[in-house]
Formats: structure tokens, sequence, C-alpha cells
């Protein structure tokens, strides 16, 4: 082609090959060609997510044919900002084939990145009359240009987070307008040719429209992102150099685009078989709250169910059940269920990989189920799993291949991509993400949208999390999405807040939840009819071998526990003892085992080990305390832990003593006592009778007094009341214990939240403990306003910056939880002989990880022996995740200490 005919746009490159002597193929890759493989795949993805698309161009009211065209002309600008020089002055060309450029101000990959850049050239483009024709006026090209930005808005920002409002001028010092303006717009104006998008001029400039646009803005985003990093790999886009027509150039994109979507299989949802019955598909009766899950009417439309019944009636397989329901009906592609902590995240994986593949036709290839939390790569079911995909596992035999989890090697390869697969199991901070401004949210919610969200124990999340939660929920709602939310004690506040997100929805907006029973099973419905109820309340029966109930006794003498710990244990029983705070669990642990006749029949578990003695210890309790244990390997065995022991372990005490803790918390405490059905040889056996006594839990509680003075629990729990902070809530606790006698489940499990957490309950507060309650209050209130601000305001704004002040990179913790106090990744360090820093755990992958822990910032972290700035450079280098963590050599401080034993602690502590 002669050099006079050449576009002005193909002199420059938008991918470039890192110059060394190894690379192979042309050096770089011309960026019209980069453009249009992005726009290919986004034509592919939106082409094959029929579901996606149908949504999005019956909401936007465009035929689905024009929604797809218009948007992946937009795609196809998405890199408009590499246009500048100051971007084309990154690569080095010997060649004299590209544009040379000399911009006044050099590439700022900080603050003004080329997607921003792009900003520039879009305000430039409105001049463009084949965008913006001359039959529309003066007073309306605002209207339009404004609503089609919304568009561009999610194109640009395709790295993961909206570009900055900035004015373009400020952007011009890092252009050569003659130049770079000529070549964008002329790309521009091809592209027009090549793709003819039929611009709905109408609708833009419909102000309506617009806010319409920005609510699908956020998943519009997610497929822009998605489309830049499958349109960017080489396998399947390799860098081409040499200019070409631009029409054949788009024909081979869009097959290269097919081959990279195949590859992915994320377009592989399965062929899902109708539900028959739990006892088809699980081989046994259903309980109540099962058979629910299999009868209720499943109706158009995304539905929310909340399931409460107490631990061991089924609440997992019921929710497996309705989903199942959902997508044999066309109203969901898959699911993510979401646990409050890895370790439980970890244990579903396994039930729902067993029960999976039951939802899909024989001889059909299986959906991608991806475990989704921080740690999954060091999940061995999950590692299994993978093998399978890679063949490198020899273990497996072709049956088990066909029959197990077939993960997507692309999608194990990153965190990031892992909720885009069809089925997820994980913590539910991975989903709370979607509505945080971290980097790359949007994809967290495309790969959220169809799918099933499964959340478990909703009722541990404070006002923070649960402010979250609600955002989450009515995004998802509002994408046409499901939930179905398990919980073992809820109060009626939270389920009332639950419900009214798809209540106000309705024309029942106002409509109050009123049935007291438990179990109970709630469904809400998006009913658009006034004389039919979106709400269902549905009384549920219990099943007579998961019913129970629990004694209580108050123990207010911290010697007196310690005796009964040992004489308990002495008498051959397995005792846990179940402290709020780690400097009292290490303080007790120390005592007692010092009163054992066998010292090392006590064990310590709390939040200050390194994840690899945090295992370690995990696997030591389930071999004492865990299902498959036998009478010989519980007897005499104590657990001093700390909240950690309520939140994951399928464990079983004979006894338990739990300091005084709020009601819901000491529910799940309690259910770990006498939690599995033993013989007289002390062995799990089901469907007997358990031959132990009946069960005792014993409270650690201040004494009992009607009239408490201000410092009733302060004075005698001071760790507890840092930790809880709510001394009146835990007195209400502790009187309707003390009225009942004990904790009886089902049928007193209302009664027992309600009684603490209700607005009538708070009215008997005793005026002493008013005060701290009140402040206990605010800080709460506290807690829900920021998260207000930490959230997006997905429906006041789209896809942009004003979404929220402040946008954070994957590397910032933008936490999912609450905590006033701030916490530090800490990687505990050793040094070698040779003086070499390595990682505290030897180990071939993973050393890093298992090597970390979490400490207060204030109170440990910035009190830690620090390393040089030599050795820091050092350790990054061959550690490259060790980046973010706060190093720390153990051996080499003054002031604290680390042991398997003990964890993390002061050394002027008692040491073992």
């Amino acid at each position: 082609m002669e050099v006079s005919k050449i576009a002005s746009y193909f002199f420059y490159w938008g991918k470039a090959q890192k110059q060394d002597l190894g690379a192979k193929g042309d050096p770089y890759h011309l960026l019209p060609y980069h453009c249009l493989d992005v726009a290919a795949v986004g034509w592919m993805l939106l082409s094959e997510n029929t579901a996606l698309t149908k949504n999005l161009a019956e909401f936007l009211e465009l035929e689905e044919e024009a929604f797809i065209k218009l948007f992946v002309f937009c795609l196809a600008l998405h890199d408009l900002g590499k246009f500048a020089s100051a971007f084309q002055a990154l690569f080095q060309d010997t060649s004299g084939q590209l544009f040379s450029a000399n911009p006044r101000w050099q590439y700022n990959g900080k603050e003004f990145r080329h997607d921003l850049l792009g900003l520039y050239f879009w305000h430039k483009l409105r001049d463009l009359k084949e965008l913006f024709p001359l039959s529309i006026s003066d007073e309306e090209e605002p209207e339009v240009f404004q609503t089609f930005t919304v568009l561009m808005e999610c194109t640009l920002g395709h790295h993961g987070k909206p570009i900055a409002t900035t004015e373009p001028n400020k952007l011009k010092p890092y252009i050569e307008p003659k130049h770079n303006v000529a070549a964008a717009t002329d790309f521009t104006r091809d592209l027009l040719r090549l793709l003819q998008p039929d611009i709905p001029f109408k609708q833009l400039q419909d102000k309506v429209w617009r806010h319409k646009l920005k609510q699908v803005s956020w998943l519009l985003a997610g497929v822009a992102v998605l489309a830049d990093w499958l349109g960017s790999d080489q396998m399947y886009f390799p860098y081409l150099a040499s200019v070409g027509s631009l029409q054949d150039y788009w024909h081979k994109a869009q097959k290269q685009a097919r081959k990279a979507w195949q590859a992915t299989a994320l377009g592989n949802t399965g062929e899902v078989v109708p539900f028959q019955s739990i006892q088809a598909h699980f081989g046994f009766v259903p309980t109540p709250l099962q058979k629910w899950a299999e009868e209720v009417e499943i109706e158009q439309g995304p539905q929310l169910f909340i399931l409460e019944d107490i631990t061991g009636a089924g609440k997992t397989e019921a929710a497996q059940a309705l989903t199942h329901r959902l997508m044999a009906a066309g109203l969901a592609d898959g699911f993510y269920f979401g646990l409050p902590t890895m370790a439980t995240s970890n244990a579903m994986y396994k039930r729902v990989l067993e029960h999976y593949p039951k939802l899909y036709a024989q001889g059909s290839v299986l959906p991608s189920i991806v475990l989704a939390h921080g740690a999954r790569d060091m999940n061995e079911q999950f590692q299994a799993t993978l093998a399978v995909e890679q063949g490198s596992d020899k273990d497996y035999s072709q049956d088990d291949e066909t029959a197990t989890a077939q993960c997507s090697q692309w999608l194990g390869d990153s965190r990031k991509k892992a909720l885009l697969a069809p089925l997820g199991v994980g913590t539910i901070d991975q989903a709370l993400l979607a509505v945080l401004p971290r980097r790359h949210q949007s994809l967290r919610l495309l790969g959220l949208h169809r799918k099933v969200l499964i959340f478990d124990e909703i009722h541990a999340a404070d006002e923070y999390m649960f402010e979250l939660l609600e955002s989450l929920l009515s995004l998802h709602l509002h994408c046409g999405g499901s939930a179905i939310l398990l919980t073992a004690t809820l109060a009626k506040q939270q389920r009332q807040r639950l419900a009214n997100i798809w209540l106000r929805e309705t024309p029942h907006a106002n409509m109050p939840l009123t049935q007291e029973h438990f179990p109970l099973a709630t469904k809400v419905s998006l009913s658009a009819d006034l004389h039919e109820t979106p709400l269902q309340e549905t009384p549920l029966e219990s099943r007579e071998d998961v019913s129970r109930s629990v004694a209580v006794r108050f123990v207010d003498n911290l010697a007196d526990v310690v005796a009964t710990v040992v004489s308990q244990a002495k008498a051959g029983n397995c005792v846990v003892w179940v402290r709020n705070s780690v400097e009292d669990a290490i303080t007790s642990y120390n005592e007692i085992r010092a009163l054992l006749d066998n010292p090392d029949d006590a064990l310590l578990f709390h939040s200050r080990f390194i994840l690899d003695d945090r295992q370690r210890i995990e696997k030591t309790v389930l071999n004492w305390l865990g299902k498959a244990c036998t009478g010989k390997e519980r007897a005499g065995k104590v657990l001093i832990s700390t909240q950690v022991f309520q939140e994951s372990l399928d464990a079983d005490a004979d006894m338990m003593i739990s300091d005084i803790c709020p009601i819901d918390d000491l529910i799940q405490r309690a259910g770990r006592l006498h939690r599995h059905t033993r013989n007289q040889q002390g062995a799990y056996q089901s469907g007997i009778q358990d031959t132990r006594p009946d069960p005792v839990l014993y409270l650690h509680a201040p004494a009992w007094s009607d009239a408490p003075t201000e410092n009733w629990l302060a004075d005698s729990f001071p760790n507890t009341q840092a930790v809880y902070r709510s001394p009146g809530r835990l007195w209400l606790g502790m009187k309707i214990l003390k009225e009942l006698g004990g904790i009886h489940m089902p049928d007193k499990a209302r009664d027992l939240i309600e009684a603490v957490y209700s607005e009538a309950a708070k009215v008997s507060i005793p005026e002493a403990l008013v005060k701290v309650e009140n402040q206990t209050y605010s800080e709460e209130r506290a807690k829900a306003n920021k998260a207000k601000f930490n959230r997006l305001k997905w429906q006041e704004y789209g896809y942009s910056s004003e979404s929220n002040p402040q946008w954070y990179e994957d590397s910032t913790d933008i936490s999912t939880r609450h905590s006033d106090i701030e916490v530090v990744n800490v990687l505990l360090l050793r040094r070698e002989a040779q003086g070499e820093l390595v990682p505290y755990v030897d180990h071939a992958k993973y050393a890093v990880p298992l090597s970390t822990l979490k400490l207060s910032k204030k109170k440990y972290a910035d009190q830690l022996a620090a390393i040089s700035e030599d050795e820091q450079t050092q350790l990054i280098q061959r550690y490259p995740s060790a980046k973010y963590l706060q190093p720390w050599v153990v051996s080499e401080d003054s002031q604290f200490v680390y042991s398997d034993v003990v964890g993390f602690k002061q050394l002027n502590e008692k040491d073992v």
C-alpha cells in the first residue's frame, strides 16, 4: 500500500512487545487492529450471551442487533487515548513506520493514563458530523453528547475503574492536536462506515433514557473490561504491524474472538435437567424446610427467599433445591454460594462439588465451578479440580473426570475472574466487593448477573456489612437476579429490612411482616398487582432429631470456671472454653495447661496465628472434636478458643463454657455442644439418642443484678466490653436465659432473639446501662453511615467517578467488614545462616501466605522491629506478593515473639 494512501491511524501502535532478544513475532500491534480485537470480543460476548443482551436491550427499549452494534462501536473507541503522543512516545520504533511523537509532557501512567486521555479525543469528536448529524439542533446537541458520554465512559474506563472527571484542556499537554486528533477522527469516521451503528438519536435526547442507561452502565463496563482482557490475549490476537484493509481485519478478528470466547468456557452454562425431588437428587427424605423448597411456587422474575431454621435442618440442601428450580425455569444460569469465612467456604465447596453434576444432563459438558476467596489456590479440593482440566493428575479416572468439576485454567489463574464462572463458592466478601469502589468491581457485578446469590449465616453481619448486603441485593434485583438467604437466628427487623428491598419495587412497599413462628420460610416476589401479595411467610415444623434444649448455668467466678474445666477434663470429657479476646484466651490457656496431668491435652486457638499454624490447629481440633473422632481420642482434651471456634468448625464438645456474649453468638456456640450423637464408646452414630448426660452450657458472666451499675460488665469483663460494647444487650440476653432456663430450639428461638434485639426489648434496658447503650447505638449508626459513604452510589450515578469520591486499587484493602481497629497483614520472616531473609514457613509454593497473620496496626504492627529498605527491596524481588505486607523478623524483636503454640504475643506475657 502506498504511503500516501495509508490512513493516518495506521501510524499508531496499540500494543508492543517487551524489547528483549527473546521476543517473537511483530514488535508491535497497530492501534486500529487492537481496537477491533476488543470490539470483536465484545460482539462475540453479547451475541453469545443472549440472556444478558436480551435484558439490556429490552431495558433500553432497543432491538438486540441495534444495541450490539451501538456498544461494539463504543468498544472500538475504548483506546482513543492511545492516539496521544505521550503514549506513543513510550515505544521506540526503529523501523521508521510509526508516527514520530514529540509531546510537550511525558506520559503520566499514574494520574493521566491513556484511558483518561481518551476523554480529550471524545470531546473533540463531538464535532464529527457523521456522529452528530446536522439535523440535531444546537439545543439538542449537548443532551445527545451527554447521554452518549455515559456509553463512552463505560468503554474508556476499561481498566476496571471509571475515568476521573476532568477538564479536557488539562489533557492537552500530552497531545499533539494536529496529528493525534486527525488520526482519531479518521479512525472514528472509518469505524462508522465499517460497523454502521444505528445511533438512537431520539433516545439520546431523552433524560429518562439517560437515567436508564446509567443503571445498566455497570454491566456494560464489566463487558468492556472482559472484552479488553480477552482482546489483549496474543494467543488469539497476535501482534500485526503490517498495514491492511480495516474490513478484512475486522472479519479476521471476529473469527479469532469466537475462538477466544470458546476457550474460556464462560459461555457453557450446561443443560439443566428438570428438578425432581430432594429424595431423587440427594437420596434422603426431605425435612419440612426442604419439602417447602420442593413445592413453593417459582414465579417469573427475581425472587427473594429467607430460610430460617436451626442447625441440621438442611438449609443448604433446601437452597440447592430452590436454585435448581430457578435454573430449570430459565431464571438463572448459575449460582454463587457466599459463606462467612474461608474455612466454611472450603467445606461448602466440597459439598457442592459432590452434588452439582446432578443439575445437568448426563453427557453434557459441565460448567466451570470456582472457589472464590483469597486463599483458594491453597485448597486441595480446588487444586484437584484444576488438575482434572489440565490433565496432570493421573489418579483421576475417565469416569471421575466427567463427574467432577471441570475448572477452566484460564479462570483458575486469576482471582479477579473467579466470579465470572457459571458456578462459584466462596466468601460473601467477594460478592460484596461488587458494590464497593475497587478496581474491577464491574467485572464482579457482570459475573453475578443471572446467578442465584446464596448467602449463609447472614445474622452474623454487623451494621456496616448489612448496609453493603442491602445495596448488593438491591443492585442484584435491579439486574434481574434472585437471592436465597440462610440463617439460624435473625431478628425480625433485619428480616423486614431484607424483605423491603423487594417490597419497595411493588405496589405493597409498606407491607409489614407478621409471622413470629420459627422455623420460617419467607418468600418475596415482584407482584405488580394490588390484589396479589408479593409476600409469603410460611411457618414450618422442625425435625425432632435436631430439636434440642441446652440448660444454661451461670458462673461469675473465674477460679470456679478453671476448676470446672480441669475437673471435667480429668473425668474424661472433651471441654471447650470460648473466650472473647485473644489476651484472655492466652491467659486461660497457660493456667489450664499447668493444671492438667498431660499439658499437651490443652490446645489454644485464636486469630493471631499465621495461616500455616491455624490450618494445623484446625486439623487438631477436628481430630479431637470432629464427627469422626472416637471416645479415646476425645477423652480429657481441652480447647481454649476465641470466636474463631464458632465461625467455621464442625466440632462437638462434651462440655462447654462460654464467656458472656450476644445471644445470637451464644446460640451458635451452643450449637457445637453435643453437636453429633454419640454412643457409649464416644463414637458418632447416626439416628440414635445421645448417650451423654443432657448438655449444659456454662455461661461465664458477671453476677446477676436486676439493677446493675454502669460498670456491671466492664469491672469484671473489660475485654468483653471492648469487643461487644453493649452491656445492655448482654444483660437482656442473660435475663431471657434466666427466665427460660436455657436455650430451647426451635421452640424459643424467636423469643431469645426478640428479647434482645426488638425495639420493645431496648426499652427494658436498666437505666444505668442506657448511657453506654446509646453510645453503642451511635457507633452502629456510624458504621452504617460509613458503609453508605464507602459503597457505590449506583442508584444515583452511572459508571463514573461521581459514583464515589475515592476509587481504590486491587492491592488496597477496602473492607467488606467494619473494624475501628486498623489491621495490617504482617509477614513473618526468619534469617537463614547466610543472612538471607525468607518466609517463616518453608513451602515451595505458598511460603508467603502461610507465613502471614493480621495484627492491630496501632497496638502491635507499628511497634514491630523493622528491616532495612535494602532488605525489603530484596525481599520483594524474591517474593513479589510480599509488596503489600509488613515484614517482621521474629527472632530480632525485643518486644514481641511468635510461638506455634501460643501465637503472636508480647514478650512480657507469661510464656509456656
